[in-house]
């Protein structure tokens, strides 16, 4: 095994035993069991508090929901700028730089759609309010076909922030650090294959051995994988670096070097962001953490008054056995009794009454919770709309809190822009034609890759709220322009709220046919 694959290594495991130290891997592992409403394992107390319903009242998922889909909801679209522009004298050459910028535009809003980059955004900020961080994975697939003579793409996927190692952990900046290493697992079949794609000795190939490390994943179902030698897995680290400006990379098993590469590309294929950040870490700090104490409290109360109301919901006959040997419930049938008065003998016993305001107790602890939280009744949208402005009014200073977080999730959005610029810059060539998203539809462009590589790139989200009366505001402003007169039905149905029709197209096309044969 080579020197840099035991450095790496080395590397590795003291980010895990940091990771350790601080709690992670155990705190990710309970949020994210919490979340999905698995909140009563390892509770068990022993003795009565087995005896206990398990009632979830999952008031956690509500809030943290609520959370995510604030801060993941709104519209974003990316933009290129050269901060290099203004100094170019050249009028030719700056008209060059700004089609080649508007044609990256386009191609991202074409990757945003064709990768459901929606869904893998929506995943990260979830990723991020269980663990406290969502981070992004970009990298060139040499596989991925195109109608083109070309092959190759870049992939963006969602990884684990606890399969993250940077070089400084006290550092919240990623693309700053000296080194960043991810971990993951894959079958051996797929490292073995790959280590012999890129050349490796069959000496080393046969280093790539099965393993049962399954400890450091994210989530209990990490541990459990398909049994079998041909199904058998091991972790894998891919380490990047720099040498002379330029990101380099090796991925490794423990005991073998699958392949190194290096590349042009100039920024580290990591972006992330910190839900909560924390002072002088690396890994930022979860909302569902500090939700658990209150969860667990308000699913135990619930539980003791359903246990109490079973126990006590019905009366209980108390009799003396010495008079009445023995009782019966059955209706109509007489009970035998010995002598004496049996009065004495028989007594009833009411229905037990639970204390006053114990489960007014338990509604503020709930209305508690997600007021703090900022998910108030009408955040989440359990309000008649008798009031829209004031509605949305409400709705507005309810997500006041949660701007940190969508400022950093917009910074992670704007770093994933500017990794894939930087990847078309070093893997496409200039006569690569680049498919694009436009208002008029898709079109092919052209970029000269050369002269965008000597640009100061940087890319930028433009944001459009998303609110929950748009649509219909929308629909109903443009229903009163169309009885008015002032648009005609062709602009009326171009401009209705995506989902309101079907086949709009087919739909504008049919209205057109039909005013030419002077139906309508």
């Amino acid at each position: 095994m080579n020197h840099s694959v035991k450095k790496a290594w080395r590397q590795y495991e003291a980010g895990k035993a940091y990771k350790r130290r601080i709690g992670l891997y155990e705190t990710v592992r309970k949020n994210e069991q919490f979340y999905r409403g698995d909140q009563w394992s390892g509770m068990g107390g022993g003795g009565s508090a087995n005896e206990l319903p398990k009632p979830v009242f999952n008031i956690l998922k509500r809030v943290s929901d609520y959370l995510i889909c604030s801060v993941a909801s709104a519209d974003l679209r990316i933009r290129f700028t050269d901060e290099g522009l203004p100094f170019v004298c050249d009028a030719k050459e700056a008209e060059q730089i700004k089609r080649g910028l508007d044609t990256l535009g386009e191609n991202a809003a074409y990757r945003w759609e064709s990768c459901g980059i929606d869904a893998k955004l929506l995943r990260l900020v979830t990723d991020a309010a269980i663990s406290g961080d969502g981070v992004l994975y970009c990298y060139w697939d040499a596989g991925v076909k195109s109608p083109q003579l070309f092959s190759g793409d870049i992939v963006t996927e969602v990884i684990d922030s606890i399969n993250v190692f940077p070089a400084d952990v006290n550092r919240a900046d990623i693309q700053s650090q000296d080194y960043v290493i991810i971990s993951g697992r894959a079958s051996v079949a797929s490292l073995k294959a790959e280590a012999e794609a890129a050349g490796a000795s069959e000496e080393d190939i046969k280093k790539i051995v099965s393993d049962s490390d399954t400890s450091y994943q994210a989530g209990n179902a990490a541990s459990i994988e398909l049994e079998g030698d041909d199904e058998a897995k091991a972790t894998y680290i891919v380490k990047f670096w720099r040498e002379d400006g330029r990101v380099v990379f090796e991925k490794s098993t423990r005991e073998c070097s699958i392949r190194r590469g290096r590349t042009d590309c100039r920024l580290y294929p990591i972006a992330y962001f910190n839900w909560t950040p924390v002072k002088n870490r690396f890994h930022g700090d979860s909302p569902i953490s500090h939700l658990i104490p209150n969860q667990k409290y308000i699913n135990r109360a619930y539980a003791m008054a359903m246990k109490h109301m079973t126990d006590t919901a019905f009366s209980k006959v108390i009799y003396d056995k010495s008079k009445i040997p023995e009782w019966s419930n059955a209706v109509g049938e007489a009970i035998a009794a010995v002598g004496g008065n049996i009065s004495d003998a028989v007594t009833v016993i009411g229905t037990g009454e639970m204390q006053n305001g114990y489960m007014e107790l338990i509604d503020s602890a709930v209305e508690l919770t997600k007021e703090l939280m900022g998910a108030t009744e009408s955040a989440l949208g359990n309000t008649e709309a008798s009031n829209t402005s004031a509605i949305l009014a409400l709705q507005e200073t309810s997500r006041i809190p949660l701007e940190q977080v969508r400022c950093a999730y917009y910074r992670c959005v704007e770093e994933m822009a500017n990794i894939w610029a930087d990847m078309m810059c070093a893997y496409y060539p200039s006569d690569r034609l680049i498919p694009c998203a436009t208002p008029n539809g898709a079109k092919i462009s052209q970029i000269d890759f050369s002269r965008l590589k000597k640009s100061f790139l940087c890319a930028r989200v433009d944001v459009s709220e998303v609110t929950r009366y748009s649509a219909a505001s929308a629909q109903a402003m443009l229903d009163k322009l169309l009885d008015g007169g002032h648009i005609s039905s062709e602009e009326y149905i171009k401009r209705l709220p995506a989902g309101v029709v079907t086949d709009r197209q087919a739909l504008i096309e049919s209205l057109r046919k039909n005013r030419q044969e002077g139906v309508i």
